[in-house]
């Protein structure tokens, strides 16, 4: 019941859990019943994301703040906020629709409304996830990708660690996917398809772009299964669904604006053309690795282990879906075709110095494929034992240790790293944290200067306050102590020893991960600075004219 903490106890518990489930599904045939498994999966991904998102009273990640706003000026106004304010999301509101929807008829906070409304539909959507692993191999197949995916990292983190229309779009996903391979041809059928098309070009750009990249990708795989193994060919009117997703895709971004004279389309497209024509202004290293950051060798390892299992059984799977015994099966091809292309252009974007298509959060759509993949191959390894008495431990512990690098990675846990905690940045915030915003917003309306992620705790500012006038520190206002003009400085005392995000305002996407020195505070204890609000955990600073002070 204590808040900000969570025991290891916490983490070993989970993981067993997910491994005794493992362990069920080995004992599921053909024409069993499945719904209590399915329960038991859906029970597990809400106790893992309710401690991640009730941990703090404040939201959980950095867009999701941004998003929050938007739904709630929707509760407050029955209207969705004006360009001016929401920007392109202007023209993307659904998932702030459902949050406020859920908030108003609830009559809850923004913060249960997110919960209730894209937490609950990530879990629920991945019934789809079984039934396209039960139609490929069976329900055993079925039900453990549902596992894999309710506890994969990335899958939690777009579900409920950082919300954004995006996660709204991946359980539209999931199901377009499954309708794709259920291969129905009623009206009904047809119609849902095109719904949920247009319902994803309204929520979503880039993250309905990768939706378009993926059904593409299937395409090709059967294109070419037909070619090389004599499968049934495509069907006219699945050219004609992908001919009727691009021209509503590109007529969209073309009458979309993220500014008043660069239309989204125009946006996406410019960097491509600079590339081709200049070149990329990062290094080698930048693009492939990031900022560098001194870790331990273990942390290294296991943070590499917390991004790479999942990617690591799927190989495998690919592998074993391209042997002779099932690279006849169309749907295996094709699904093996999809993560071969989807892996090549999320990595590959990135070597030409984009970085608009934000390929880092492809993942959780990748991913709906990847666990197929995976589930399967962890279940022909399990085969290869005889005795359900080696099957049994096998699989419990293949899961427990996959579950465990996956719950306890620094990207869902910023509260209580268990690894890499001189390198992860918490972006929730405590109640002191928080009245500290609410306090200052609602007596000063100047500009106030403070550390990033903190900047995201305007949210919870006084409605009168422009949270325009607000910034964060920079590597120069670091590296020179010199900070422009005469903002309010808040400094908390936590980032003496937690590690903050410093941007260069010279290079977009680069930032540094790192303490605040001792030095940075000491400064604003110089005469020319005067103390103007503290309450233990925050101080506020103005500086103050010449002859003011006594």
């Amino acid at each position: 019941m204590n808040l900000y903490y969570r025991p290891v106890s916490y983490f070993i518990l989970i993981c067993i859990l997910a491994g005794i489930i493992a362990s069920e599904i080995l004992y599921i045939r053909k024409g069993d019943g499945v719904i209590s498994i399915l329960l038991q999966i859906f029970l597990l991904s809400f106790l893992i994301r309710v401690g991640i998102f009730y941990n703090f009273p404040s939201l959980m990640g950095y867009d999701a703040y941004f998003h929050a706003s938007m739904a709630r000026i929707i509760t407050d106004t029955g209207f969705v906020a004006p360009i001016q304010i929401s920007s392109k999301y202007f023209y993307y509101p659904l998932a702030h629709i459902l949050i406020s929807v859920t908030q108003i008829m609830g009559k809850i906070d923004i913060k249960d409304a997110i919960f209730y409304s894209i937490g609950f539909a990530s879990v629920f959507s991945t019934i789809g996830v079984y039934l396209i692993g039960k139609k490929l191999e069976g329900p055993q197949m079925g039900l453990l990708a549902t596992l894999l995916i309710n506890l994969n990292n990335h899958n939690i983190v777009a579900g409920i660690a950082n919300i954004t229309p995006g996660s709204l779009v991946l359980c539209y996903f999931i199901f377009i996917i499954y309708a794709i391979f259920s291969e129905k041809q009623s009206l009904r059928h047809t119609g849902f398809i095109l719904l949920i098309t247009i319902l994803m070009v309204l929520t979503h750009q880039l993250t309905t772009f990768v939706v378009f990249v993926s059904l593409v990708s299937i395409y090709v795989g059967k294109y070419l299964h037909n070619h090389l193994y004599k499968s049934l060919p495509i069907r006219t009117n699945s050219f004609n669904y992908i001919l009727f997703f691009i021209i509503s895709l590109q007529t969209y971004w073309m009458f979309t604006y993220v500014n008043p004279n660069t239309s989204f389309f125009e946006m996406i497209l410019s960097p491509l053309m600079d590339v081709l024509q200049v070149g990329t202004s990062y290094s080698s290293q930048e693009l492939i690795l990031g900022s560098v950051n001194n870790q331990e060798t273990l942390e290294t390892l296991l943070l590499h282990i917390s991004y790479l299992a999942l990617p690591f059984f799927a190989i495998g799977g690919v592998l074993a879906w391209f042997s002779r015994g099932d690279v006849k099966k169309v749907n295996k091809f094709s699904i093996s075709i999809v993560v071969v292309i989807l892996y090549s252009l999320a990595y590959g974007i990135p070597l030409l110095g984009m970085r608009n298509f934000l390929t880092s959060r492809w993942f959780p759509l990748i991913s709906v494929f990847l666990v197929l993949v995976a589930a399967s191959y962890m279940l022909k390894l399990v085969s290869l034992f005889n005795s359900k008495k080696a099957k049994i431990p096998t699989i419990f512990i293949i899961v427990l240790l996959f579950s465990f690098v996956m719950v306890t990675t620094p990207g869902i846990n910023k509260d209580n790293p268990l690894v890499a905690k001189d390198t992860t940045v918490r972006n929730q915030f405590k109640d002191i944290e928080i009245q500290a915003i609410k306090t200052i917003s609602a007596k000063y309306s100047g500009n106030i200067l403070m550390d990033s992620p903190y900047d995201s705790c305007l949210f919870y500012r006084d409605r009168g306050y422009d949270s325009g006038n607000a910034t964060y520190f920079n590597i120069q206002h670091i590296q020179t102590g010199e900070i422009g003009g005469n903002p309010m400085v808040l400094l908390r005392k936590s980032t003496l020893t937690e590690p903050i995000s410093i941007n260069d305002p010279e290079r977009y996407g680069v930032n540094s991960i790192q303490t605040l020195p001792e030095e940075f505070f000491n400064r604003f204890e110089a005469q020319d600075y005067a103390l103007v609000y503290d309450n233990e955990e925050v101080s506020g600073y103005i500086k103050e004219r010449r002859g003011t002070r006594k």
